[in-house]
C-alpha cells in the first residue's frame, strides 16, 4: 500500500510540475516578444537587403516592442498577443502570433492577424457583472430590478467584428445577445486583456 500510495504521489508532483511548466511557458514575457520581434525585422530587412534607404533601416532599428500586454492561447502551438510597439512615427498596440522554438519564441503571423478575443461565456460573465453592477449602485428600486432580470436572463449569442484599437489597446465586438426580459438585442463591447484575462471595459 505504501509504495503504490507513493508511486500515485510522484506521479501528481510530475503532473503538478509539468502543468506550472506549460503554464509559465504559454505566452512570450516582453524581453522574448521583443527579441521575436528584433528576429522577424532582420530577415524582412536580410530579404529587403538593398531596396531599403538608410532612413528606413534606422527606423526599424529604433522599433521594438515595449511590453505585452496580454497573451491568449490559440492552439497547441500558437498564442495570441496584444504588444504595445514602441516606433518612430507613432506608438500604438498591435496583435500577433507567436509559436515556442525550444527556449525562444518567434512570430508566426504578423501581418492582418486577428486580435485575440473573449470566449461567449467569458463575455456573458463580464455583461452579467456590470449589470448586476449597475443594479447595486442604482437608488431606483425598480430600475435596480430591471438590471438585475436583464442580468439574470442575458445571454450572449454572438461577438462579431472584433478589431483591435491600436491607440488603446482595447478589443472592439459588435456584441449580440438575448434576453429572456428584454429580448434580441447588441451594442458595442470594450474588452480589455490584461496577462491572460479579460474584463469589460467603459464605453
Amino acid at each position: 500500500m505504501l509504495s503504490i500510495a507513493l508511486t500515485r504521489r510522484r506521479l501528481w508532483l510530475l503532473l503538478f510540475v509539468s502543468a506550472n511548466a506549460l503554464a509559465s511557458d504559454a505566452a512570450p514575457d516582453t524581453e522574448q516578444a521583443n527579441a521575436a520581434y528584433r528576429r522577424a525585422l532582420d530577415a524582412q530587412r536580410r530579404e529587403q537587403a538593398g531596396t531599403t534607404s538608410p532612413l528606413m533601416r534606422s527606423m526599424l532599428d529604433s522599433m521594438k516592442i515595449a511590453a505585452v500586454q496580454g497573451c491568449q492561447r490559440v492552439d497547441a502551438e500558437q498564442t495570441a498577443c496584444i504588444v504595445k510597439l514602441d516606433a518612430p512615427m507613432r506608438d500604438g498596440y498591435q496583435a500577433y502570433r507567436f509559436r515556442a522554438d525550444g527556449k525562444d519564441w518567434r512570430i508566426v503571423q504578423d501581418a492582418d492577424t486577428p486580435a485575440p478575443q473573449p470566449t461567449l461565456a467569458r463575455a456573458q460573465e463580464l455583461v452579467r457583472g456590470h449589470l448586476n453592477g449597475l443594479a447595486a449602485r442604482n437608488p431606483d428600486r425598480k430600475k435596480a430590478e430591471e438590471f438585475r432580470r436583464f442580468a439574470a436572463g442575458l445571454s450572449m449569442t454572438a461577438l462579431n467584428s472584433c478589431q483591435l484599437d491600436r491607440d488603446s489597446g482595447a478589443v472592439e465586438c459588435d456584441g449580440q445577445w438575448d434576453s429572456a426580459s428584454e429580448g434580441k438585442g447588441g451594442k458595442p463591447l470594450r474588452f480589455g486583456l490584461n496577462a491572460a484575462d479579460w474584463s469589460l471595459l467603459a464605453d
